[in-house]
């Protein structure tokens, strides 16, 4: 499909550590950095494949992350021009970085639309570019601040939702688009079962798109206490010493929930946030052996075992299984994580453990 006919810009998001993905994912190499179900290119490489035609050219492509991260960047992107990573002095979640993109994208091209997209999520099918074509006539056409939502295929509890308003302008057969009746937070089941029924909801997918000066009005309007320092800071070229003490909030906290100029465009296409180890379940069909299916990268032998998510990074590692079900076993180097399904999120937790940061300091 064509880059859409006004000037686009793209910022990859790509400072999270991916620790539910532990401990495969770690600090120094984040899921984003990994290829997990071995298709040949890493999360952040695959979104920028799907970027790259949108925007035309990969002057307009850029990167937000964590100092931590440039090497691996640049290392994975070769073909972005080092000016175009946004690096986030010190992490004060998505709020404070994307203002910061938006001033600097402003300065430097001026008042063109803009989308913020994860670097770690899958997204399949032929209708990514389409949909997003359609967001950014949106926010050209009615100054919005636009985000992409996908039709819930199931009860999920840890995404948020987004309520569907009345129609948008102009938003007719496959060109939907609704004006934003409210974001909803992550749901209880029972909850999100009647979302999934209403039919006016769906999954809030974390695709933003809008013209940068709507969202730094928009931004400055209803969240001056964090505007007021950044711009003071960003014109007097002292970002990296004031970001740390700006105010750590969400991008949907800070603007998306208060703002009366949200749009939703559904999304046609497949999409997974990838968010921990049962995403695999999703991704890799599952291999079928004596006992049950099961989940498997690398080699794996099981008697009596079924719905267990099977990882070994190393192709000379063989994990044997009998009698168990419904397990995340993951062995990397000399570290073998085994964890009930039903306790994936509990992950990051386990790493704030100091018996674990000590042995795993241990064995380097």
């Amino acid at each position: 499909m064509p880059a859409p006919a006004g000037p686009f810009a793209a910022v990859i998001m790509a400072g999270g550590q991916g620790q539910r993905f532990w401990p495969l994912s770690t600090a120094e190499r984040p899921k984003q950095f990994l290829d997990l179900d071995k298709r040949g290119r890493t999360l952040i490489q695959a979104t920028f494949d799907r970027l790259l035609p949108l925007t035309g050219s990969v002057d307009r492509v850029f990167v937000a992350t964590a100092e931590t991260y440039v090497d691996l960047v640049l290392e994975q992107l070769p073909e972005l021009p080092r000016e175009n990573l946004l690096v986030e002095p010190t992490p004060r979640d998505s709020a404070p970085a994307i203002a910061l993109a938006c001033l600097t994208i402003q300065e430097r091209l001026g008042d063109v639309v803009v989308g913020f997209f994860s670097s770690d999520h899958r997204i399949g099918g032929d209708g990514f570019a389409s949909t997003t074509s359609r967001a950014i006539d949106l926010a050209e056409s009615e100054a919005g601040l636009v985000t992409i939502g996908i039709t819930p295929t199931r009860p999920a509890t840890g995404y948020g939702y987004v309520e569907l308003g009345a129609e948008a302008p102009g938003a007719q057969g496959e060109e939907q688009a609704y004006h934003v009746a409210r974001f909803v937070e992550k749901p209880n089941l029972r909850v999100a079962e009647t979302y999934v029924e209403s039919g006016r909801h769906l999954w809030n997918a974390g695709i933003f798109v809008w013209r940068v000066a709507t969202a730094l009005e928009e931004l400055d309007r209803h969240a001056p206490d964090l505007m007021r320092p950044l711009r003071q800071a960003f014109e007097a070229g002292t970002t990296a010493q004031t970001f740390g003490s700006l105010q750590r909030i969400s991008i949907d906290f800070a603007l998306l929930e208060r703002t009366s100029r949200a749009y939703v465009v559904p999304g046609a296409f497949e999409w997974d946030d990838i968010g921990d180890w049962v995403a695999l379940e999703r991704l890799i069909a599952p291999e079928v052996g004596a006992g049950g299916p099961n989940t498997v990268v690398g080699k794996h032998v099981g008697l009596d075992t079924s719905r267990n998510i099977v990882y070994t990074e190393d192709p000379d590692d063989v994990i044997v299984t009998l009698g168990v079900h419904d397990l995340i076993i993951v062995k990397r180097g000399k570290t073998l994580l085994l964890v009930h399904k039903d306790r994936v999120q509990e992950i990051k937790s386990l790493l704030a453990d100091q018996r674990l940061t000590d042995l795993l300091s241990d064995i380097g």
